[in-house]
């Protein structure tokens, strides 16, 4: 079991992975308005070089929920407007507070229209103002790949139009197939905030065909706030930190509707103009998204609908190509203790493996590796290949792993497979085509069980094929 420190880092790595989503948090950088917190900043180096050490890869994810340290985590209270609105907290789980707090909605719509904090600078230039802070600092760090400059923003008062839109459409669908779960957008509500409840109303919503015309239409109000809004605000940021780095990958979310399946509807940056079409658009970005089920944060998460989840991470494939943009789920998962949470994430996982996507889970605690999940965490997969991936498959039942690429000719570094303690095989087993000029297989780390198949290139243009077949 690890916290932070230089053994949690090494222990990534030997568990497979190569990149941290690193949490910054705005009140401890910028706990006065204009006034960076050194010691935060120099806690934040330490751990980037813990990281380094170990072979991991960082980008910083400016971290928010509920918008504030008053409900949550995220912006400062000097930086909390809320015109003296109430902070209502209804609901099973955390994320209600959205929907039901009129501080948290009138804090956001503050922060969106770029309201003047106390010392009269607009709330989104002193969050731009911080990110150039972090981009200064952190733009010749080898590590840092890249800024997330938001964790899921929320649209304010406009995603609580979303959310009766949606409760409205959900009562006129529901009122002929689910009569005893209410025949009004006040009791369906009522019901949501229930974990009973909630649970009841999802197993209805396993029809994919009924939840798409629920949850669709509030695709133009977070279209509308993602277009207008949220673009403005990550263009604002862009250009701070282009002033100051002009390299290192800016990731972009949506609004927390695309974490249930809504199309995103942001654009790509610019470097000039006001819209997408207008200017060059910046040559480094990722299109971060994230994917829950609606059963997240509840009793019921190993329940995950396998329908709503492939629906998810299939229209965050389409969004992704809309773009021009590589596609990495910056969070998924958060099955935490939870049994019987296996299959639920290998199915979330079987998904990463038709986009050819990239991807960080929610989120790490110690003595993770022994949560029911983890198997589906600690996974085989192909850390990187001499030319372009084709395909790659680990099927549980079986125990049959797969992997396609096509070589290039050009690339004498070896292809590399990474295989977890578990994932236990003969040579005799394993089946590579063509054959090629040999493997090796070696420890992650000198002590460790973990392994890692090293393919050397055939020098040619070609299809190979590897197929291992767990004993």
């Amino acid at each position: 079991m690890f916290d932070t420190g230089p053994e949690l880092f090494a222990a990534l790595r030997d568990w497979g992975f190569n990149v941290v989503r690193l949490g910054v948090i705005w009140d401890g950088l910028e706990p006065e308005p204009g006034v960076y917190d050194e010691a935060y900043l120099a806690r934040l180096d330490q751990h980037i070089a813990w990281a380094w050490a170990a072979g991991l890869l960082v980008f910083l994810d400016m971290h928010q929920d509920l918008y504030s340290v008053l409900y949550s985590d995220g912006a400062p209270e000097w930086a909390t407007l809320t015109d003296g609105a109430p902070h209502v907290d209804l609901g099973g789980v955390w994320s209600d507070a959205y929907f039901t707090s009129p501080a948290v909605q009138t804090a956001l719509d503050n922060f969106w229209s770029n309201a003047p904090a106390p010392d009269g600078i607009g709330l989104q230039d002193h969050y731009a103002r911080m990110w150039a802070h972090l981009a200064r600092r952190y733009a010749d760090e080898p590590a840092v790949i890249g800024y997330d400059l938001m964790n899921e923003p929320f649209p304010g008062s406009a995603g609580v139009k979303a959310q009766e839109a949606m409760f409205a459409r959900a009562a006129e669908l529901l009122a002929t197939v689910a009569p005893s779960l209410g025949d009004s957008v006040e009791a369906l509500m009522e019901q949501w905030l229930t974990a009973e409840g909630r649970f009841a109303l999802l197993q209805h919503l396993r029809d994919v065909t009924l939840y798409t015309q629920i949850i669709d239409v509030t695709e133009s109000i977070f279209a509308a706030f993602e277009k207008t809004q949220l673009m403005t605000f990550y263009r604002r940021v862009a250009k701070a930190i282009r002033a100051v780095d002009p390299v290192t990958a800016l990731f972009l979310e949506t609004t927390m509707g695309s974490n249930m399946g809504v199309y995103s509807g942001i654009e790509p940056v610019v470097l000039d103009g006001d819209r997408a079409d207008t200017g060059a658009r910046d040559p480094a970005q990722v299109y971060a998204a994230h994917g829950y089920d609606l059963v997240v944060d509840t009793p019921d998460i190993a329940q995950a609908s396998p329908e709503r989840v492939e629906l998810i991470f299939r229209r965050h494939g389409a969004t992704a190509q809309r773009l021009g943009m590589p596609l990495f789920v910056g969070e998924w998962g958060a099955y935490g203790r939870n049994p019987g949470t296996l299959p639920a994430a290998w199915h979330v996982v079987h998904q990463f493996e038709k986009l050819l996507c990239s991807e960080t889970y929610w989120a790490y605690e110690p003595g993770i590796e022994h949560f029911p999940c983890f198997q589906a965490i600690h996974r085989p997969y192909p850390e990187c290949v001499a030319g372009t991936l084709q395909s790659y498959h680990y099927d549980p039942e079986t125990g049959v792993f797969t992997c396609t690429w096509e070589e290039n000719g050009q690339i004498a570094a070896p292809s590399r497979i990474y295989l977890p303690e578990w994932f236990t095989f003969t040579t005799a087993a394993l089946e590579l085509t063509p054959a090629g000029n040999g493997i090796t297989l070696s420890p992650t780390l000198p002590a460790s069980a973990n392994r890692r198949l090293e393919i050397l290139p055939t020098g040619a243009v070609g299809a190979r094929r590897l197929v291992i077949e767990q004993k």
